[in-house]
């Protein structure tokens, strides 16, 4: 009965925080520019978003606000998002986050 309990208390508490975000862009701008890249190689990741930035940033798109809008390897983006906090991936490379605008260049 006390595992039971410590595994439903566990759960709660990953359900609670998984809704969390952290505002990355303001307005939802398409103010980071970078280009698709298929990282397939690597362990559970797929198409990310690799920023133009000093640093490289890798982002996993889990949702993207324009449903209409597909991603392809390759394709320069200019994009917005909010970092999803509290979410897991097998991927373990690069931000998890939500596209809030995206464009194509």
């Amino acid at each position: 009965m006390k595992l039971f309990a410590c595994i439903a208390g566990m759960l709660l508490a990953v359900i609670a925080f998984s809704c969390q975000t952290s505002k990355q862009s303001a307005g939802g701008a398409c103010k980071h520019e970078g280009v698709v890249m298929d990282m397939s190689g690597l362990d559970g990741c797929g198409l990310m978003i690799v920023l133009n930035d000093s640093a490289h940033t890798r982002l996993q798109p889990l949702e993207i606000a324009d449903t209409s809008f597909h991603l392809q390897a390759g394709q320069r983006v200019s994009v917005g998002y909010t970092e999803l906090t509290g979410r897991m991936s097998t991927c373990m490379s690069g931000k998890i986050v939500r596209i809030d605008c995206i464009k194509g260049q």
